[in-house]
């Protein structure tokens, strides 16, 4: 196990040891979400999957709700803090059908824990959505972005990037990340009213059923937009979740129309994750980067 999964093992165990009531679990939550911190670098950050994780998915009206940031790997992960700078939009949306958009902008104060708190105030469907800043960094080595490539699906691009004849000891990324939570306030009947839409982001993943709907779902579908247009033969990537220490990873591949279609369980909260990475149209100055990539992730739960 690497220093990076030490942090964030660490971390989730601290935080069951809070939920389960634990009265020492606070102390070493603050001394472990300090040690997690150390131990993961931007790069490697750069490199694990990005999610919101409300504190339900299923909240009672009139109840607050905190929204934690989460940064991490196989649906495992560490609350990162409000950082205004990176953030270019944080809101709470409500999504009845039929009726426009009711955005409440998610704000904070710089290192806030967990990132952002709603007041759930209104029974139906919500979706929570995160869009970051663009970030840029550097692979110190070409095996770590050879490595992070093919994990996303694009096994190709230590080839690509050798063949444009970018040097390989330095290997520059501008990445930016667009996440969305889906929620239910009040339960899955009040939700059956409202759904998952296409926000128009750059890149962003659509739950084409309301997971918290009655009777409840069998199967998800999935669709993923680039630049508004569904994105064909793309990887996506789902986590399932029934515990902390029990998730599930099955990698899909969309249709012609950017389609995926899984199985879902009562009980289980799902990840659904996909990552864009392509050559940066330039050659490669400080602006531009040697490469672009754009995530997108997709948190929901399905009722008991």
């Amino acid at each position: 196990m690497n220093i990076s999964a030490v942090g964030l093992t660490a971390f989730a165990t601290a935080k069951t040891f809070i939920r389960r009531g634990h009265s020492f679990g606070r102390n070493v939550f603050i001394k472990v979400t300090l040690m997690a911190g150390l131990l993961l670098s931007p790069l490697s950050l750069a490199a694990h999957e990005f999610w919101i994780e409300p504190s339900s998915f299923q909240p009672n009206p009139n109840e607050s709700l905190n929204v934690d940031l989460v940064i991490g790997t196989d649906f495992l992960g560490a609350s990162t803090i409000y950082v205004p700078d990176r953030i270019e939009e944080f809101s709470f949306l409500s999504a009845a059908l039929e009726k426009k958009f009711e955005r409440l902008e998610i704000t904070g104060r710089y290192g806030d824990r967990p990132a952002g708190k709603v007041f759930a105030d209104n029974d139906g469907f919500h979706i929570i959505l995160h869009q970051t800043a663009p970030i840029r960094l550097t692979y110190d080595s070409a095996e770590k972005f050879d490595k992070f490539a093919r994990e996303k699906g694009f096994d190709d691009a230590l080839n690509q990037h050798q063949a444009r004849g970018f040097p390989i000891n330095k290997i520059t990324e501008k990445y930016q990340r667009f996440a969305k939570s889906l929620i239910a306030v009040g339960g899955p009947i009040s939700a059956g009213i409202g759904n998952d839409r296409h926000l128009g982001l750059t890149i962003e993943l659509v739950a084409e059923a309301n997971p918290y709907q009655l009777p409840r779902l069998k199967r998800m579908q999935v669709r993923l937009f680039s630049d508004d247009k569904p994105l064909a033969n793309a990887q996506i990537t789902v986590f399932t979740r029934h515990n902390p220490r029990n998730v599930e990873k099955a990698k899909y591949r969309t249709d012609s129309k950017g389609l995926i279609s899984f199985v879902v369980l009562p009980g289980r909260e799902y990840l659904v994750d996909s990552v864009i990475l392509q050559l940066a149209d330039k050659s490669g100055d400080e602006a531009s980067a040697m490469w672009v990539s754009n995530w997108a992730s997709l948190t929901f739960q399905i009722p008991n």
